[in-house]
């Protein structure tokens, strides 16, 4: 469901806003064979229940890992955006335009295809506890571009796009101990601030719960050079230099989220995907 409303003020600058709401059902994994681990703690036995007796009427052994059920569709998702936009169409010799999004993405399980929930405890459910924000939630979302074609100078233009992005969720948890004892490692520690150790470490809020912490921001700013030679006839030729991630700023991935490796918790190790070191590349356009 979307709503939106846009208006023009003057003779090149309108405003919009446009509200979306999605809701959706999408499976999520349901084990028929539950286990139950004999104590709380890492490496205690776990105990399988065969919830239909599916072995014994395939005629083979006990199963000894999850076997889940492909097509339990209680998956929930929703979505709820706030988008704005401002924009300048091209006159003069510039052109701008500023977005921004307001977002919460959320659910019983993470929005991936193949939703997992690490709360069953032998045949209940229990996704109430898998309530959170889905992985791909960001609640903030600024990106502002222009491009400018230089007075007197019969065809050099300058371009840019400048993003940001506040981070994605991630849980904190520590796998020392199964506290619901369902033989999966994945307990959610209490709400409170949590602190890695070592250089670069960062500091979390988290509200407790899946993805009840976020990692860190996105911030990366392009631009782009370009002259534009106006040659015989219809032709003309561009030469041209891109660079990307100008500032040169790492734009890191999610880190650990697991108290137990005091190495990596909380420490980003890894660059966001596309997130790369400052690149730069220059091209030629022929136009006819």
């Amino acid at each position: 469901v979307s709503l939106g409303y846009e208006r023009q003020l003057g003779a090149t600058l309108t405003v919009g806003v446009d509200y979306i709401h999605n809701e959706g059902r999408n499976w999520v994994g349901y084990d028929l064979n539950p286990g139950l681990r004999v104590d709380t703690s890492r490496t205690g036995r776990v105990n399988r229940t065969d919830l239909l007796g599916l072995a014994s009427q395939l005629g083979v052994a006990p199963f000894a890992n999850i076997v889940n059920l492909r097509y339990d569709y209680t998956g929930e998702t929703r979505y709820d955006g706030l988008n704005l936009q401002v924009e300048r169409r091209f006159a003069g010799f510039w052109s701008a335009r500023a977005g921004y999004t307001l977002g919460y993405a959320r659910g019983n399980n993470s929005g991936a295809a193949l939703g997992v929930n690490n709360f069953q405890l032998l045949a209940e459910k229990n996704l109430d506890l898998n309530l959170g924000p889905m992985d791909t939630d960001r609640r903030h979302n600024l990106t502002f571009s222009g491009r400018v074609e230089v007075p007197r100078t019969t065809g050099l233009t300058v371009s840019a796009l400048f993003r940001i992005m506040s981070g994605r969720p991630l849980s904190i948890i520590d796998t020392n101990v199964d506290a619901d004892r369902n033989g999966i490692l994945f307990d959610p520690l209490p709400a409170g601030t949590y602190t890695g150790v070592g250089d670069n470490a960062i500091t979390v809020k988290n509200e407790g719960g899946r993805n009840g912490a976020y990692g860190p921001n996105y911030v990366q700013l392009d631009a782009r050079l370009g002259y534009r030679l106006r040659l015989r006839g219809a032709r003309t030729l561009d030469l041209f230099a891109e660079v990307f991630n100008l500032t040169d700023r790492s734009n890191f991935a999610n880190p650990a989220g697991d108290r137990r490796n005091a190495a990596t918790f909380l420490v980003p190790n890894a660059l966001l995907g596309g997130g790369f070191p400052r690149q730069m590349q220059i091209g030629t356009r022929l136009g006819f």
